[in-house]
């Protein structure tokens, strides 16, 4: 019937058919030809084609390179906290046939089921993890590696081939940006002081075996005095004045006490003497 129908019309305005059934196919692009809704024919060499004009549909596919931009979306990472991402996905169409007949719009379900792979990926991991674990932030061609293979696998149907698929923006909601800067400045400073004090230690450590190198023994009292001194000084943030011990062992003897005190009053008594 087909056929017949298109002889007829060909015959009966035959310059219209002659003139109007030409068609060009350009560079990187192929054309699907439909037939009174059927599929006729793929043409993929560029230049011109003679294609009866009547019952013809053609679909036109470019086989380029592809760009598309997933806009940024809100999203809950795997630690439910809301995140901000954007991602970009190159593509090209492989099989025109499967990208004409099989979906509607093909770029946009390309598009459609990026955005759907973006929010699914994403609400895997957290944005960051102190425990070295895979995260967003730390991870992130990893991840792409896991989008593509995943758009790949949905995006068959309409022939496509993702080249890439890469996270373009990756930060915190603005309704919790502010609470997680003060976390992270403050795990930031947690990890600093672990680093100064493994650092403090070892310095500690090391001036104590210098010493007995050099023939100086510590009595235990001197040398936890000594340790807890040089950490203070380590370790502390304020300016630290040293200090000297009048005493030489862990237990004061009295008559050192009583010289001592005794050595004070004197010094009271002349610095009054000399005021008068």
């Amino acid at each position: 019937m087909e056929i017949i129908l298109t002889t007829v019309l060909s015959i009966l305005f035959f310059p219209v058919t002659l003139l109007a059934s030409w068609i060009v196919v350009s560079p990187q692009e192929e054309v699907v030809l439909l037939r009174w809704g059927k599929f006729s024919k793929l043409v993929r060499e560029p230049g011109m084609s003679w294609v009866n004009v009547w019952g013809r549909r053609a679909i036109r596919i470019s086989t380029k390179q592809q760009a598309i931009e997933v806009h940024r979306t809100v999203v809950a990472d795997g630690n439910g906290n809301p995140i901000v991402v954007a991602a970009v996905v190159t593509f090209r169409f492989v099989d025109t046939k499967r990208a004409a007949l099989e979906v509607e719009d093909a770029p946009a379900f390309v598009r459609t089921q990026a955005m759907a792979v973006l929010k699914q990926v994403a609400s895997r991991y957290p944005y960051e993890s102190a425990t070295h674990e895979m995260s967003l932030k730390s991870e992130t061609s990893d991840i792409a590696k896991q989008m593509r293979e995943l758009l790949q696998s949905k995006v068959v149907a309409a022939g496509a081939e993702v080249a890439s698929f890469e996270l373009s923006d990756l930060s915190y909601a603005p309704e919790i940006a502010r609470s997680m800067l003060v976390r992270q400045q403050a795990q930031a400073l947690v990890d600093a002081r672990k680093v100064i004090v493994d650092g403090a230690v070892q310095i500690v450590h090391h001036a104590i075996e210098l010493l007995g190198e050099k023939g100086h023994k510590l009595q235990p009292g001197e040398e936890a005095r000594l340790v807890s001194n040089l950490l203070v000084v380590i370790c502390g943030e304020s300016h630290v004045q040293p200090t000297v011990s009048m005493q030489s062992g862990d237990q004061r003897d009295a008559n050192s006490d009583e010289k001592m005190r005794g050595l004070l009053e004197t010094i009271a008594k002349n610095t009054a003497t000399k005021a008068g």
